[in-house]
């Protein structure tokens, strides 16, 4: 895989009761319709929904998106997170 190409990947970390699953990579695209379509849903399903600009460890500019599920949407769990993090390259190049 070319290495522009794996710029372009972003990982998403769904959060379980406070467990962290394993990260999923997603195209970039992939990721910002999951925060859009987390931002149009009504309260009674979406709780909060925020995108942060930061860096990684390495200084690499990223953006981190958190969207948390209202309590009860989910059977049988308490609480459902996903972040997402996505390089920002992915998101400025044309």
């Amino acid at each position: 895989m070319a290495k522009n190409t794996i710029a372009r990947r972003a990982t998403w970390y769904p959060l379980i009761d406070d467990r962290r699953c394993g990260g999923r990579r997603l195209a970039a695209h992939q990721a910002t319709a999951g925060i859009r379509s987390a931002r149009r849903q009504p309260s009674k399903v979406v709780d909060a929904v925020h995108v942060y600009a930061t860096t990684d460890r390495a200084g690499t500019p990223l953006h981190i998106g958190y969207v948390h599920y209202a309590p009860g949407y989910w059977t049988g769990v308490a609480d459902v997170i996903d972040v997402y993090e996505i390089p920002t390259d992915a998101l400025t190049d044309l």
